[in-house]
């Protein structure tokens, strides 16, 4: 890992190339009405828009895991970017539900390749309490996506019946595709080789991994589900408007403000991982006890904020653990989607079972809960 400043361009590539991602990856959930219609089905069947993206992010992580370790991230970052802009423009043309599915799964083979290929560009540009904090910028940026998303995507269903509502993210990738092949020959994102052959093999025994892994998740959990239905959710409780790109715009700054913590307060990472955690599983419990009134509006936003402070900390906790961090980050990634990919089916059928989402609440509260005890036990181990 380098300790010199790199070149610009490589710093805010990664940035750039995960807002794309952010946007495609959500944006069609801020028209859910839209794909019910389009394809009349259910919220149990709009969950699994998600869980097939999910599902491909698990697939392609051990993949990715090798592919780090053979050659710089800057290259591998450039052709994922441009892989998943081209297959963004696809999924918009499907014409059955089945297609969809189809699309957006082969769409986040290579948006799962971008996603842990840009955490360990991150990693290898900068160390300690750097990393951190650019790692929470870097989840920060997905989510910047997909508030942008959600402020655009109603626009777009209603002008073009559906075209763009996807493909726009191609357009967001350009300048990240710009920045990296300005950079093409670098060497500062390459493996560091030995160290890291040595340390791949102990990766998926590696206590902190492991722990890092089940805070993420709880984190990725929590956020994916708020994400998909944040907007019917606020049309349940009959508010309109972009009250759902407010609570990601909130998540933006929640995964920044929990990278830069660790700098400017000099909070450790476990301790963001656990105080974190432990608001998000009071917001959690007090939305599945179907509060009334403006409680129903202002916890979503609470508890967003909550469970997108720990992802800067969570990647960084499991960069340190190994020399092999790009396996270690695919590990981290791979665990926490591969739970989290039946969330959004099971928060859908809950809806359609109930009316409500009090359930999926509930079950949230759990997985919180299992990211305190995790963080503890990090912060013993580290010591």
């Amino acid at each position: 890992m380098t300790r010199t400043e790199p070149p610009l361009g490589l710093r805010v590539a990664p940035h750039l190339a995960v807002v794309s991602m952010g946007y495609v990856m959500f944006g069609y959930a801020g028209v859910p009405e839209f794909y019910l219609r389009r394809y009349d089905i259910g919220y149990a069947s709009f969950g699994l828009m998600l869980s097939a993206t999910l599902l491909a992010f698990v697939l392609v992580q051990w993949p990715a895991s090798r592919l780090v370790e053979r050659t710089t991230t800057t290259r591998l970052l450039t052709g994922a970017t441009v892989a998943q802009a081209a297959l963004a423009s696809t999924v918009d043309l499907a014409p059955t539900f089945p297609a969809a599915l189809g699309l957006r799964f082969v769409w986040g083979l290579a948006a799962g390749l971008v996603l842990s290929v840009g955490a360990t560009h991150v990693a290898r540009l900068y160390e300690g309490d750097a990393a951190s904090r650019q790692q929470g910028v870097y989840g920060g940026m997905l989510t910047l996506g997909g508030a942008f998303g959600f402020l655009i995507a109603p626009r777009l269903a209603a002008a073009t019946n559906g075209i763009g509502v996807h493909a726009v993210g191609a357009l967001i990738a350009v300048p990240a595709v710009g920045a990296l092949y300005r950079n093409r020959g670098d060497r500062l994102t390459a493996p560091s080789g030995t160290a890291a052959d040595a340390a791949r093999a102990s990766v998926l025994t590696d206590r902190v991994v492991l722990l890092a892994s089940l805070c993420y998740v709880a984190a990725i959990g929590s956020y994916l589900t708020l994400s998909a239905f944040v907007t019917s959710y606020f049309e349940d409780v009959g508010i309109g408007g972009p009250l759902n790109a407010l609570v990601l715009g909130v998540a933006t700054l929640g995964r920044a403000a929990g990278g830069s913590a660790v700098v400017g307060l000099a909070v450790t990472d476990p301790r963001i991982i656990a105080g974190a955690s432990a608001v998000a599983a009071l917001g959690f419990g007090a939305l599945a006890a179907a509060p009334s009134g403006p409680l129903r509006v202002g916890l979503p936003v609470l508890v967003m904020l909550a469970v997108s402070l720990p992802f800067g900390a969570i990647y960084n906790v499991a960069a340190d653990a190994t020399a092999a961090e790009g396996s270690a980050l695919a590990t981290v990634i791979a665990i926490g989607n591969l739970v989290a990919l039946a969330l959004p089916a099971v928060t859908g059928s809950i809806r359609d079972a109930t009316g409500g989402y009090e359930g999926a609440f509930a079950l949230l509260v759990g997985l919180n809960a299992l990211a305190i005890g995790s963080a503890v036990l990090i912060a013993r181990t580290r010591r």
